[in-house]
């Protein structure tokens, strides 16, 4: 059987089933927009999925043209051999679907007739996981490429409306600004619409901050299943990121905080301990985090890449340095900082200047100039609705986390553009909060979605 490298992604059958899925998704476009052309903006429904399908595909198209390799193929080869495996010999499949990759059973499932994995796939549980979750959609996609990347879009373009729609209910910013934060930053839907594990980690995101604050909102109406929903992508991002799900859970504990300071104001013992608590719970996750990281496999890789950048030159261009020299809990607290800044504002626009990063040099310089204005113009009157918002609490430290975390471990700039993508949308709505917006925080207000 030849290597999935080798075949043809375009082949005639691959191209129909393409265009048959465009037409299908093209028709429930249609009738979802007719349920939602009374809202003021029903204009970005359309433009958030055609965005992230076009950009699905250029990005498909791209690593099989120019690429021809990278991850996003060896898991679609990965997902192919766990298809063929599944026709084999369903019970094999099974085995590998629910348990973690075992080099020892690795060719005693996959042969010959089944095609064997990428070794470097199924060496890392993290990666194999993937392949395992695109196999799944082997099924309905019929083995093409194309179609499961139209597939995974169209998921990613659901969780981008979903946090629309919250962050419309909560009347702080312009339609347009949401707009910017959720859909129309072109690098999130390039690097995170296709088959690769950062899509899942941004739409598994987005999906748990919907439904999290659903839950907090305390409505009876499908409460049930938000808890299932929540439930199974904490799984996902769990099997795919893990420390995701902790950077996640922390800012959410802080921006409950938020209810209960407004709760207990007027009694003075309850309010103190409501804020102390909420220093407290920052202080251990710091600890918590610098200490699991130190020991991380993550970690160790970065140590590596770093030390590597030291001595081969290949690197130069796409490798950034935070000044990381100790590894300890302490030495990660010291870059701090400079980690941050590397998550939010980096590769900067002399950076990127390659086909695949120049937009992202692009948008982190835009990202500067909205941090000016946001500086510069009514600060205090801004930090006071952040304070006193759950959400833009929860913004606020999840910015703010999801930075350092990307800043300290990538290593690459190629890496930090994929890791930092769950970050922009809550950058842009930290940066373009409408003060001019009537505002009235009250329970309904802060959280009726």
């Amino acid at each position: 059987m030849p290597d999935l490298f080798e075949l043809d992604y375009f082949s005639i059958i691959d191209i129909s089933w393409a265009i048959l899925a465009l037409v299908i998704f093209m028709l429930i476009v249609n009738i979802q927009k007719k349920k939602h052309r009374e809202l003021d903006y029903a204009e970005y429904y359309t433009i958030n999925i055609w965005m992230k399908i076009i950009l699905g595909l250029v990005y498909a198209i791209y690593y099989i043209t120019v690429v021809k390799g990278g991850d996003t193929l060896a898991y679609w080869d990965g997902a192919i051999k766990m298809n063929h495996l599944f026709w084999k010999n369903p019970n094999l499949y099974f085995e590998e679907l629910f348990n973690d990759p075992d080099l020892t059973l690795m060719y005693k499932h996959f042969d010959t007739q089944t095609g064997i994995p990428p070794g470097w796939i199924y060496r890392e549980s993290e990666s194999w996981f993937i392949s395992k979750v695109l196999s799944l959609f082997t099924f309905i996609s019929f083995k093409s490429y194309l179609v499961t990347t139209i597939i995974l879009a169209y998921i990613s373009s659901l969780a981008s409306w979903k946090l629309f729609e919250l962050l419309h209910s909560y009347n702080l910013h312009t339609n347009k600004n949401i707009a910017i934060a959720t859909i129309l930053i072109p690098s999130v839907s390039f690097w995170c619409s296709g088959i690769n594990k950062d899509t899942i980690v941004l739409f598994s995101t987005i999906f748990i901050i919907y439904h999290a604050f659903h839950i907090l909102s305390l409505e009876k109406t499908n409460t049930w299943k938000n808890w299932i929903y929540l439930f199974f992508f904490m799984f996902l991002l769990f099997q795919i990121r893990s420390f995701m799900v902790t950077t996640i859970l922390v800012p959410m504990i802080l921006s409950y905080s938020v209810r209960l300071v407004k709760k207990y104001k007027k009694k003075r013992f309850k309010f103190y301990l409501v804020r102390g608590s909420s220093f407290l719970i920052g202080i251990l996750f710091f600890v918590f985090q610098g200490s699991s990281l130190t020991n991380s496999e993550k970690l160790e890789e970065a140590a590596i890449i770093n030390k590597d950048f030291a001595t081969n030159e290949l690197y130069q261009g796409t490798r950034y340095d935070i000044g990381i020299t100790d590894y300890s809990a302490q030495g990660m607290l010291a870059v701090f900082p400079s980690a941050v800044i590397a998550g939010l504002y980096r590769p900067y626009i002399w950076e990127a200047l390659n086909m695949t990063m120049i937009a992202n040099g692009i948008e982190d310089l835009f990202f500067l100039f909205l941090t000016v204005l946001f500086l510069k113009n009514h600060l205090i009157h801004k930090i006071n609705i952040i304070r006193k918002h759950e959400f833009l609490v929860f913004s606020f430290f999840f910015m703010i986390l999801m930075s350092y975390m990307s800043g300290v471990t990538s290593g690459l700039l190629g890496v930090l553009v994929r890791f930092k993508a769950p970050t922009i949308p809550f950058l842009i709505l930290i940066l373009t909060i409408n003060i001019n917006k009537n505002q009235t925080i009250t329970k309904e207000n802060i959280i009726n979605k």
